[in-house]
């Protein structure tokens, strides 16, 4: 039910912006940055309950829950400018979004270095 909320604030807040472009062109950025955080406020729901499940997961994995961790990073990253990318788009700056993509995607692939040198090291070991 929570999802059809926010499916309707995104509709609603759609319509208030491409009603007010014409009459103002800067309110319709105004409604849709207004409604992207309204938005990220209900996903910060989710995100609290999947921090509690990784809490779980974290409890089986022992030691090793770095890997755990660079996985929340890359997830958050990728959420992060996706919303950037998102708002810059909408505010007509698609060349910035581009960007910004580009920045979360390096961002992401140095994240995930340190996971593809242990499992290097790790079939180095196996193998010798």
């Amino acid at each position: 039910m929570e999802l059809v909320k926010i499916g309707l604030i995104g509709i609603v807040g759609v319509l208030l912006a491409v009603g007010l472009k014409n009459y103002k062109g800067e309110y319709g950025v105004y409604i849709g940055i207004a409604v992207c955080l309204v938005i990220l406020g209900y996903t910060t729901r989710y995100f609290t309950l999947i921090l509690e499940r990784m809490e779980q997961l974290r409890g089986y994995l022992n030691e090793n829950y770095q890997y755990l961790t660079v996985l929340l990073k890359a997830v958050g990253a990728t959420y992060a400018c996706e919303f950037c990318a998102g708002i810059c788009k909408d505010a007509g700056y698609g060349g910035i979004a581009g960007q910004v993509e580009m920045l979360g995607k390096l961002y992401i692939l140095l994240m995930g270095m340190p996971v593809l040198l242990a499992l290097m090291e790790s079939i180095q070991t196996m193998a010798g």
